[in-house]
């Protein structure tokens, strides 16, 4: 007898913690991708560019919609995930000294595949170009707003308000050279919504965000640096396992030299808004 009301108190004790744990809000996030499985987002993007040459001020402004898929591959049993995503459609506005004109599927970025290989938690292993791209400097400046990143997720568990800091380096080809980036963010949980039929963990973040890289073009050498505020706000679906949506705002002060034929240092500054929205 006594056995039985300490196994009915045992049970009633650990149904209590359980109750406590979910009113308290505490969340696993990982990515819960399958093998076989394609994610379609739509993604948007408005970049305001100012770029100073031989005293005078250049100005671009650039609105951009795509969609783009993602394929999963494999998730090995360590959790980590292999993916290649793809530009579906690209819609382009240009408006610049060079070139004011409306461009849609651009030749040379379309259907051109990126492998990426992320553990459960979002942090990029691998990423490196399947396809080869043929761009000019707009457009090959226009991959790094069009590249994916998956959202970096906490590797312990969160309650709502708790915050969690990332520092990630990451680098990646590009036509004709590569970039470095690295992210010095802090997330914090903030509120669980339901967005998009998903119920999902709101995040935002904020932080620094610095560039560099270098490629070759036209004969000529071109090295790019900047730094600058990086924040946004992300939807994770907490039982699907995937990103449902993120939207970021960044400022950028950078420098780019030329060298080859002729040499020079060229200041400049960005503010660019961008979205990403998955799609059923």
């Amino acid at each position: 007898m006594r056995l039985k009301k300490l196994s009915k108190f045992t049970l009633l004790a650990a149904s209590a913690m359980v109750a406590l744990a979910m009113a308290a809000g505490s969340y696993k996030l990982a990515y819960h991708m399958q093998k076989g499985q394609r994610l379609n987002y739509v993604t948007s993007f408005t970049v305001d560019e100012t770029t100073e040459m031989m005293g005078q001020e250049q100005n671009t402004r650039v609105n951009s919609k795509a969609l783009l898929h993602v394929d999963v591959e494999d998730v090995d049993k360590a959790g980590n995930i292999t993916f290649v995503h793809a530009l579906d459609s690209l819609y382009l506005e240009v408006k610049s000294p060079q070139l004011d004109s409306t461009l849609r599927n651009p030749e040379g970025m379309i259907g051109k595949r990126t492998r990426q290989v992320i553990d459960a938690h979002g942090k990029r292993l691998k990423s490196a170009m399947v396809d080869s791209m043929k761009l000019g400097a707009m457009m090959g400046q226009l991959t790094r707003l069009t590249a994916l990143r998956m959202l970096d997720l906490p590797e312990k568990e969160v309650k709502i308000g708790d915050s969690w800091a990332k520092s990630m380096p990451d680098t990646s080809e590009r036509p004709g050279g590569r970039m470095v980036v690295k992210l010095d963010l802090t997330y914090t949980a903030s509120a669980e919504v339901d967005t998009l039929g998903y119920k999902c963990l709101r995040i935002a973040y904020k932080g620094t965000m610095a560039i560099k890289g270098d490629w070759k073009q036209m004969g000529m050498n071109f090295f790019l640096e900047g730094e600058g505020p990086n924040s946004g706000t992300a939807y994770f679906a907490i039982k699907e396992g995937v990103l449902v949506a993120q939207l970021a705002d960044l400022q950028l002060e950078n420098t780019i030299a030329l060298t080859g034929q002729m040499n020079m240092t060229l200041p400049n500054s960005s503010s660019s808004k961008t979205a990403m929205v998955l799609t059923k």
